[in-house]
């Protein structure tokens, strides 16, 4: 029998270490040291970040509880394997653009469905309590709802051959990704890239820009809102 309860809290403290170093970067880095470049007009609101942080905290630590059991099937039962060799360099890059193609297929889908009125209330909306974000609230959810948003991620390790290394990038960068999403400065834009601006405006909507790295199923669903023209925008976001 495994060791449950020391998987858990090997990745509750793994995981919240790894967040509250991230945000506490982002945070310095843009809320603090360059404010006056990056969010000139921010106050801080401690009250806020603390609870941001304080859910954050909850979300890891839950998370945690329902991926333990997920990351000794997809070990026993599943296609993750950790010798590149048994498939190759060229699986490896094909590997890594079909689940890049899964998981932004599933959480688009996932994560509107989230925000239906009948369940939005019930879980996605601890997230959406803040229209005004800062990185201390990157990851700020119910730990249901963000299980459900990473589920897709563990699924590819039954669905076809995954090297752990692929597994292990994906499942960091996206924590990397919402903390940098959240942060108010959009340092790489592109129109088809799911950057700050456009989650600000699914902040402030909560009805545009579901996807997760990438706008192409916003577009295609009828989704996609541009971070131009918004009053609420600042250059720096747009």
């Amino acid at each position: 029998m495994f060791d449950y309860i020391g998987q858990w809290a090997a990745l509750t403290v793994l995981g919240f270490a790894y967040y509250f170093v991230l945000a506490a970067g982002a945070y310095a880095l843009f809320f603090v040291w360059r404010r006056e470049r990056y969010n000139p007009d921010y106050r801080p609101d401690w009250e806020a970040n603390s609870k941001g942080v304080m859910w954050s905290a909850i979300s890891v630590a839950g998370n945690a509880a329902l991926m333990v059991p997920l990351h000794v099937l997809s070990l026993t039962y599943g296609q993750v394997y950790w010798d590149v060799a048994d498939h190759g360099w060229l699986w490896i890059g094909a590997s890594a653009l079909l689940m890049l193609f899964i998981t932004e297929t599933a959480i688009y889908w996932i994560h509107r469905g989230l925000h239906h009125k009948r369940i939005y209330t019930w879980f996605h909306y601890r997230h959406h309590r803040w229209r005004e974000c800062t990185p201390w609230m990157s990851l700020s959810f119910n730990p249901l709802d963000s299980f459900a948003q990473a589920l897709p991620h563990h699924l590819c390790a039954f669905l076809f051959p995954l090297h752990v290394g692929v597994y292990l990038v994906f499942l960091s960068f996206v924590t990397i990704w919402a903390v940098a999403i959240h942060d108010r400065v959009s340092l790489v834009r592109h129109p088809w890239l799911n950057y700050t601006g456009h989650h600000t405006i699914h902040h402030h909507y909560s009805k545009y820009n579901y996807g997760q790295f990438f706008t192409f199923w916003d577009r295609l669903g009828g989704t996609y809102r541009a971070p131009v023209g918004e009053v609420f925008l600042r250059p720096n976001l747009s």
